[in-house]
């Protein structure tokens, strides 16, 4: 009798695949101490794509892997803690407004090894974080990494004014790319316009996860990028940043689209009444919608439906003025903001009633990056979805 009891039922593999995939990422690393074949299971592309399909098919899962993931500006290091539990038990709507005496403070908060980076970015299962001028992805559960090559040159430089990024998934290839953009000032191409006193040129580079290689795009584009070092915003399958057509002239402001699938570039319209009289503007994505913000958040806009220029909406967020980026944390009506001012800091923002609440983090005075990510089995060393 007793061996009957404790004889383990045998299952068909299909029912075992579908149990582990409601799985959450760390039990299912333990258990490929279980068996080879379970431990070949958490390393099949398939089996991945089908365990991180779970979290974007079934709200609960999704609230159970999803993860806000914050560096400390003072130390670099990363950290991360689970903002649906905390937003679960605790009763916010009640808790007074903006007011410091009833500051939010989240306590579960766990390090992410020891990993650091001035700069963090999330795509779909990867991060990719710089540190000391090199650029890796990174998965937060599994700790996996892979340093990115360096990056190739591009086009036929004099002086280069200014290098961006980019990194997104593109799901029409499967692929993770990095894309990496140069502003420079090429004297080839000036005398080919010889009227133009100073001519700039994007010149890009494109590095597949898959193949582990750059490619370099020949075709160069005119316009002029006045920021350095930027991260492009990823949205609708394309990277965007802010550039200039003319060199100098404020008012030959364009938003730019690197479209991952054709590694092509494109125009998208801006708002038909922004005026940018010299005051500075940023690009940002506000509830899946590219935002452009004027100054210190005097003047917002969204574009409701990408690409056409007649939805850009202006909008109204009473935060304080400075200039923020979205993490890409939503539920319900709140929004996770980080307000880069002096003291950088997190808020909850009530949209519909346009009030916000400070986010306090357990061990992290002032935070540097905030992104959400989804707990996932992805390897940057083994492809996993993007094969």
């Amino acid at each position: 009798m007793a061996d009957e009891l404790t004889e383990l039922p045998h299952l068909p593999m299909e029912i075992i695949r579908e149990i582990l995939a409601w799985l959450p990422v760390k039990p299912l690393c333990r258990f490929r101490c279980v068996s080879k074949s379970w431990n070949s299971l958490t390393f099949d592309p398939k089996f991945v794509k089908m365990h991180f399909n779970k979290a974007l098919e079934h709200e609960d899962v999704l609230h159970q892997r999803r993860r806000v993931l914050v560096t400390g500006v003072y130390s670099g290091e990363f950290y991360s803690f689970s903002l649906d539990e905390f937003l679960d038990n605790d009763d916010i709507d009640n808790v007074g407004c903006d007011d410091e005496n009833h500051e939010l403070s989240v306590t579960e908060v766990s390090r992410v090894g020891d990993v650091r980076g001035s700069s963090v970015f999330y795509s779909n299962a990867l991060m990719l974080f710089e540190s000391n001028q090199r650029f890796s992805l990174f998965n937060p559960v599994t700790r996996e990494s892979k340093v990115v090559p360096v990056f190739p040159k591009l086009g036929r430089c004099d002086i280069i004014n200014a290098k961006l990024y980019g990194f997104g998934f593109d799901p029409s290839t499967q692929d993770y790319k990095m894309v990496y953009m140069i502003c420079e000032d090429c004297a080839a191409v000036r005398r080919q316009h010889p009227h133009s006193p100073i001519l700039m040129e994007l010149k890009f580079g494109v590095y597949s996860l898959k193949t582990g290689y750059w490619r370099v795009i020949e075709k160069g584009y005119p316009y002029q990028c006045l920021s350095h070092g930027g991260m492009g915003k990823l949205l609708n399958g394309g990277i965007h940043w802010l550039v200039y057509r003319d060199y100098g002239d404020l008012s030959s402001m364009v938003l730019l689209s690197f479209v991952l699938a054709e590694e092509e570039v494109r125009e998208i319209p801006l708002p038909p009444r922004f005026h940018n009289e010299g005051g500075g503007v940023y690009l940002s994505v506000f509830r899946d919608c590219l935002c452009m913000i004027l100054g210190y958040g005097e003047e917002v806009w969204i574009m409701k439906e990408y690409g056409v220029r007649e939805s850009w909406t202006k909008i109204r967020i009473s935060i304080p003025p400075c200039e923020w980026v979205h993490s890409g944390f939503r539920k319900k009506y709140y929004d996770l903001l980080l307000l880069e001012d002096d003291e950088n800091k997190l808020v909850l923002l009530n949209f519909d009633k346009n009030i916000f609440r400070n986010l306090s983090i357990r061990g992290v005075p002032e935070v540097g990056y905030a992104v959400v990510y989804l707990e996932s089995l992805v390897s940057p060393n083994n492809f996993g979805i993007t094969d």
